[in-house]
């Protein structure tokens, strides 16, 4: 019989981590996920970029295609009285329009929610992703404290109704509107021309409540009050900016359907605090807001303050 001696027993024992060794394993492991998670964050930041200028894309296409039909832009919303022929809705905003190429906004399901939809002042939760940055929930689509979900009101783009079909009434004597409808040749630079964008709705409301408001609206760097009667619409005198949310820049779709990712600086805005990216109000360029391709000074006729 042959004895191992105890070399060989030491040898073939089973050996586990030290204390030590298991720590400098942990530490090497938290140094890799160190390292890798800014490039995850970075690419998945890359690839929601990317998935919200096609969904940009592809809205702008519809509104061409609507601007091709009918020989005008959509409207921002249609006026009182009047329905979207495709489906009935009654004063439908202008994700319909685009919506007859990319596909509805909201489907209602069952007779009590077509019934809600045939109601003009209802608004309802978007099940269309086209429609939606993929930065933000459905759920962020909320109004104030009632926590209500009014995502057409208040979602992720906004359309360019200033120059591209603000269907406001002038006054109600007149009942003439106030930009609209805007036909494709008065554009004379649909390349330098915004659309649809990123939009943050209401800037007071926002910065006070966290809660987009009227998003589905997208006002230039100033309002165009003597041309445009804007301070006639629903927020009154607060505007309703792009909003950067996209590694400082804001994506926006132009008339010609090329997307860019602009800051709001190029976008004409006059930044009031760059920590929140708060813009002064009615200040500012609306070169790439009002078809021309350079600014035309609408708010205002002194020299003063005339932009270039």
């Amino acid at each position: 019989m042959s004895i191992r001696s105890p070399e060989s027993c030491f040898l073939n024992a089973k050996r586990g981590f030290t204390l030590i060794e298991l720590l400098v394993v942990i530490a090497i492991i938290a140094l890799l996920i160190g390292i890798m998670l800014p490039a995850l964050g970075s690419a998945r930041a890359s690839a929601q970029a990317l998935k919200n200028t096609t969904n940009l894309r592809s809205l702008q296409l519809g509104i061409q295609l609507y601007a091709m039909e009918y020989k005008s832009f959509p409207p921002f919303r249609l006026p009182s009285g009047e329905s979207h022929p495709g489906t009935d809705r009654p004063r439908a905003r202008w994700h319909w329009f685009a919506g007859d190429q990319v596909g509805r906004p909201y489907s209602p399901s069952g007779q009590e929610e077509h019934d809600d939809f045939m109601n003009a002042g209802a608004v309802h939760r978007i099940d269309n992703e086209v429609f939606i940055d993929p930065t933000q929930r459905l759920e962020d689509f909320v109004r104030g404290s009632t926590q209500q979900v009014e995502a057409l009101r208040n979602g992720s783009y906004g359309y360019n109704y200033h120059y591209l079909g603000n269907s406001r009434t002038s006054s109600p004597i007149t009942g003439l509107y106030n930009n609209w409808p805007v036909r494709e040749h008065s554009i004379a630079r649909p390349a330098k021309t915004i659309s649809i964008g990123d939009s943050l709705g209401n800037q007071e409301t926002y910065e006070e409540t966290g809660y987009r408001e009227h998003s589905y609206t997208l006002d230039p760097p100033r309002l165009d009050t003597e041309h445009n009667n804007a301070h006639g619409f629903a927020q009154s005198e607060l505007q309703s900016p792009a909003q950067a949310r996209h590694n400082g820049k804001a994506a926006m779709a132009f008339l010609d359907g090329h997307v860019e990712l602009l800051t709001l600086n190029e976008l004409g805005y006059v930044v009031q605090d760059q920590s929140t990216n708060h813009v002064h109000h009615d200040e500012g360029s609306n070169a790439l807001w009002n078809g021309l391709g350079y600014d035309h000074d609408a708010t205002h006729d002194d020299d003063d303050h005339k932009h270039p």
